[in-house]
């Protein structure tokens, strides 16, 4: 593996990581504000506390996983359109990622009926870490 592959994978990962642990405290703040969500959990016996590790581990799975996906399309989106712009080592990346993010989020607001707020903060939180904090992190190796 070359330095640009290392770099643009561990630059995916940590802002997968990174973006996961922003969003883990979204998930939290909701769920603590959920008076539904915290009767459910006590009727099947679910501490708070463990609900929250539940959360934490799966999103920073989820996130991870993500992160390298998308370094790898960061490499190859590098390597063929190597154009900078918009604060962003490569512009039409993280359009990419801006127009994938808002798809979801306006797909999420016709399946909700409306855009909340842990919608709208999880959706600015992707694009930040996988749409500048990814390039960048990959561009500075």
């Amino acid at each position: 593996m070359d330095s640009d592959t290392g770099h643009a994978l561990l630059g995916g990962l940590i802002a997968g990581a990174a973006g996961a642990f922003a969003t883990t405290v979204v998930v939290l703040r909701m769920l603590a504000g959920s008076p539904a969500w915290l009767q459910r959990a006590g009727e099947q016996r679910l501490s708070p506390a463990l609900l929250g590790i539940v959360a934490a581990n799966g999103l920073l799975l989820a996130w991870a996983a993500t992160g390298l996906i998308l370094g790898a399309a960061y490499l190859r989106a590098e390597s063929e359109r190597p154009a900078d712009g918009l604060g962003s080592p490569n512009r039409m990346f993280t359009l990419a990622v801006i127009v994938v993010v808002g798809s979801l989020l306006g797909l999420g607001a016709i399946t909700h009926g409306r855009v909340t707020a842990a919608m709208a903060q999880t959706a600015a939180i992707a694009v930040l870490a996988f749409g500048w904090a990814l390039p960048l992190l990959a561009a500075a190796g």
